[in-house]
């Protein structure tokens, strides 16, 4: 009940450092869009009263292979239409940013998008042996959009052809090398250079269009030398991160996760139509992911409410992305797992204090003061953040990320 109490102040404060009827952010209507794995949604902010707030909103449906572009357009057409509205330009190509009747057809002031349109990166995770550091790569990987599909130990009967085989028919997008702690000794090198050199064979037996992108987290001393062994067997190169485990007991987990989350940035850029859909952003804003929006806002919504740490959970289509953010600390925690489950890595979380969709209450009860977004549009909307940062909180605070549980009108 005490930290019940405490937080109801801590939110009274913050409540009125952001009055209800006004705050400086601008006038200009703004546009959202989010675009996940099947679907893709739009938001219209607009300023009413000095406070901005969700006007409207729509979700199309999305294909594999559709076009991504041409769906936000098709559905930014149909909110015109439902409003009275133009919301794209004359040739209906990109939002209306610039209109030559500013009263009649008023422009957006920003566009803000934040995209996940694919699944994960599938991943093939190679080691010494399956403890120690294949086992911290594996816990590293539960912190980026990945998902291990196969892995494969140095054996002395390790076969090229069956290994082969194996990549094959499960094509990774990442093949991901560990091993060793952190050790000049060329003794301890050896068998990273011969796990480094089987998989180069097997690669170069494969399309180099078809072949994954090759990562190593090993003992760094070894690096270049486990580099030259793939590329000389043919295996193309090899990116080296920070060893996953440099030391017994030690796990380093932010660089191979930072590299798996780039290479789905990279894969996700492939999709028809986001390219044209990143230009149609206003600046100083970036297209996000919208796991990287979400934990953008975890963050900020702490920060903002004072709170030592806040726990968030983020309901997306294929996985749930937990994010727990401390004050003390400059990077947050992230665990991507599988949706309506609750792995036991999670028990040592705080109380789970905020989410966006679907909350699981089998799996996480609602302690007494929460913030709940049913929609699961929060993320779209923290994108707006980049380039309207009161426009945003207004919207989260007002209309998505309301404040649940007992006395509430004191909490207002």
């Amino acid at each position: 009940m005490g930290h019940s109490s405490a937080l109801m102040q801590q939110v009274k404060s913050f409540s009125e450092t952001l009055p209800q009827d006004s705050i400086a952010a601008g006038d200009g209507s703004i546009l959202a869009i989010g675009v996940e794995l099947n679907q893709v949604r739009a938001c219209l902010l607009e300023n009413v009263n000095g406070v901005y707030r969700l006007a409207a909103w729509g979700t199309f449906a999305q294909r594999k292979t559709d076009n991504l572009a041409g769906t936000a357009l098709a559905l930014c057409r149909q909110m015109g239409e439902r409003l009275g509205r133009a919301l794209l330009n004359a040739a209906a190509t990109h939002p209306l940013l610039d209109s030559p009747d500013p009263v009649r057809l008023p422009a957006f002031a920003h566009v803000a998008v934040a995209a996940s349109p694919r699944p994960y990166v599938r991943v093939w995770l190679a080691g010494l042996s399956a403890t120690q550091s294949m086992a911290a790569a594996y816990e590293a990987l539960c912190s980026a959009p990945a998902h291990v599909i196969g892995f494969t130990t140095l054996e002395t009967d390790l076969s090229i052809t069956e290994l082969t085989n194996a990549l094959v028919t499960t094509a990774p997008d990442l093949l991901v090398i560990v091993g060793g702690f952190e050790d000049p000794s060329p003794a301890t090198h050896r068998s990273l250079v011969e796990l480094s050199r089987i998989f180069g064979q097997a690669l170069n037996r494969i399309a180099p269009a078809q072949r994954p992108i090759v990562v190593y987290a090993g003992n760094r001393w070894a690096a270049p030398h486990a580099a030259e062994a793939l590329q000389r067997a043919g295996g193309g190169a090899m990116e080296a991160v920070a060893n996953v485990q440099p030391a017994p007991g030690v796990i380093q987990k932010s660089a191979l996760a930072r590299a798996c989350d780039f290479y789905y940035w990279r894969l996700s850029r492939r999709t028809p139509g986001l390219r044209m859909l990143s230009q149609w952003i206003t600046p100083p804003g970036q297209l996000l992911t919208q796991e990287n929006a979400f934990v953008r806002l975890v963050r900020a919504w702490m920060e903002l409410h004072g709170l030592p740490e806040l726990h968030g959970l983020y309901c997306a289509p294929l996985w749930w992305l937990h994010v727990w953010a401390t004050h003390s600390r400059s990077e947050v925690k992230m665990r991507f797992v599988e949706p309506r489950t609750r792995p036991s890595a999670l028990d040592r979380w705080p109380a789970l204090q905020l989410v966006s969709g679907e909350w699981p209450v089998s799996l996480w009860s609602q302690p007494e003061l929460f913030w709940w977004d049913r929609s699961g549009m929060a993320p779209m909307i923290a994108a707006v953040g980049q380039s309207a940062p009161q426009a945003m909180l207004q919207v989260l605070r007002n209309d998505l990320l309301r404040l649940y549980g007992p006395h509430l009108e004191s909490a207002k």
